[in-house]
């Protein structure tokens, strides 16, 4: 039998459920590393207080599905019977008068959630978007880097930094930053030490530190302009950047990236990331079903 905890905040998530993602928290790092950032700040991504909550399978947690809106609802791993614990999600979520733009998760879990729901809505579809591929290092594997080194992006970084971002979010993400966020994103990475630049006579790749964990933590934001590719900066920087991180407190790093970019999945496992599983994107799209 399946119940739904929903939390009033990401601690009591935590809690909850903690200790059973971190049983695969590279897989679950999406979800675990949100829970993490939320406990922190409830608002750190958005305006809106986030979605949190638990599954449980006779009592015990099996899984989790976390929202910060406006984005998608995030699924982690369910160590259960899938299609019975996402038909019991979609119904508590339905009941709750609650829709959602999209869904991010493992693959078999964001199918089955993606096919029930829009089984739940009449006149909805679900288009697929991307199929992400989540690697882990635990060490890094020396190769020869480019010119340069790795630094800290500083407050005079800004106004470049916003500009990567912004093209970031473009490329990576397929959405166009509102007026003022990327500086504001910038501003704040910047002044939280996990904005990294790989520099080269100047600034030519960046790397993001971003949702750490209890044991790990993960890298982000990779971004080059498209003049300075192809010249090793990008490989150079996420080296860089998971050697230090792993030589601090962190006992893994983790990354997704695009199954549409080949080049970036070679890269990362010639320094020593290796690939665990797939996640898929979702966005639901709502027509004019029957009224319910």
């Amino acid at each position: 039998m399946y119940d739904i905890v929903q939390h009033g905040h990401a601690r009591e998530l935590l809690a909850l459920s903690g200790s059973h993602l971190e049983k695969r928290e590279s897989e679950n790092n999406l979800p675990l590393g949100l829970a993490y950032t939320l406990a922190e700040d409830p608002y750190y991504y958005g305006d809106e207080p986030p979605l949190l909550l638990s599954i449980l399978d006779n009592g015990d947690p099996v899984g989790v599905a976390v929202r910060s809106p406006p984005y998608r609802l995030v699924l982690s791993i369910y160590d259960t019977e899938i299609d019975c614990a996402m038909d019991r999600l979609v119904r508590h979520l339905k009941n709750g008068n609650v829709r959602v733009p999209g869904v991010v998760g493992p693959e078999a879990e964001a199918r089955s959630f993606s096919s029930q729901w829009i089984r739940a809505f009449p006149g909805c579809s679900a288009i697929p978007r991307k199929r992400l591929r989540v690697f882990e290092a635990r060490s890094v594997i020396d190769v020869p880097l480019a010119p340069g080194g790795l630094r800290p992006a500083e407050m005079a970084d800004q106004r470049l930094m916003a500009k990567w971002v912004a093209a970031f979010t473009r490329e990576a993400v397929g959405e166009e930053s509102g007026p003022g966020k990327a500086e504001r994103n910038a501003e704040k990475y910047i002044k939280e030490g996990n904005l990294y630049i790989w520099e080269d006579d100047g600034p030519v790749s960046i790397a993001r530190q971003s949702r750490p964990m209890r044991n790990g933590t993960n890298v982000t934001m990779v971004y080059t302009p498209a003049a300075l590719r192809n010249r090793g900066y990008a490989t150079s920087c996420v080296y860089a950047l998971t050697k230090k991180l792993l030589a601090g407190s962190y006992e893994f790093c983790s990354l997704f990236t695009d199954q549409s970019n080949p080049a970036s999945n070679h890269i990362y496992q010639k320094i020593g990331y290796v690939p665990l599983g797939d996640t898929l994107e979702f966005d639901f799209e709502y027509g004019a079903g029957p009224s319910e």
